[in-house]
């Protein structure tokens, strides 16, 4: 048997303009920030990041039928490297796994995606996914292929943008009951946790 429900999100708020105020990004200890924080989540993205505790953790979580309870949490690769990679996948699943009590996965780089994918697809029970929104459409084609599913269920090509580009605000589930076979259905899911936040796009 393996995972009964993978839910995919992208990392939270990332060093931008937000309400016409410029952000930059801080790491989990606040010792490194400003411009030195590229690579990190801003404050605003802080909050989502523990606000994600609401959605998946009791006594609050899961907020709703369509969601569980991260039995397993992957993130990309926060680690140095050649070109230093973006600590803010990681970052974001931080509080939810430290609630629950579950090691964060992160061995992985952002391209071996396809990886992180054959082996939550072999763990039991629920799976929390968090990467960097341009691969997240190429994750979900990997959910499919990996297990056989061949309804397409109206997964996007792309995760979804809003009115001031990709959005941070969504959860993507796939559902497996069984822990075996294909997906069984699909849904976006809307987070609401922060001013802002929009309903799950339609279709």
């Amino acid at each position: 048997m393996g995972a009964t429900k993978i839910m995919v999100i992208r990392h939270a708020e990332k060093p931008d303009t937000y309400n016409g105020q410029a952000y930059h990004g801080v790491d989990e200890t606040g010792t490194t920030c400003g411009t030195s924080g590229a690579k990190s989540l801003v404050t605003i993205g802080w909050q989502r990041a523990g606000g994600l505790i609401t959605l998946f953790a009791p006594p609050w979580g899961p907020k709703a039928p369509t969601l569980g309870m991260p039995e397993h949490i992957y993130a990309a690769d926060p680690g140095s490297g050649g070109e230093t990679p973006s600590r803010r996948p990681f970052e974001t699943v931080i509080p939810v796994a430290a609630m629950l009590g579950v090691r964060i996965d992160a061995r992985h780089k952002k391209d071996a995606f396809a990886k992180v994918v054959t082996d939550a697809l072999g763990k039991e029970g629920v799976v929390l996914i968090c990467w960097q929104h341009e691969l997240i459409g190429s994750i979900g084609q990997c959910i499919l292929t990996g297990t056989s599913t061949t309804a397409p269920f109206g997964i996007p090509e792309t995760w979804p943008n809003g009115p001031h580009g990709a959005r941070y605000d969504l959860v993507w589930v796939f559902d497996r009951p069984s822990g075996t076979g294909a997906i069984t259905g699909f849904t976006q899911f809307a987070q609401m946790l922060l001013p802002g936040d929009a309903a799950a796009p339609l279709g």
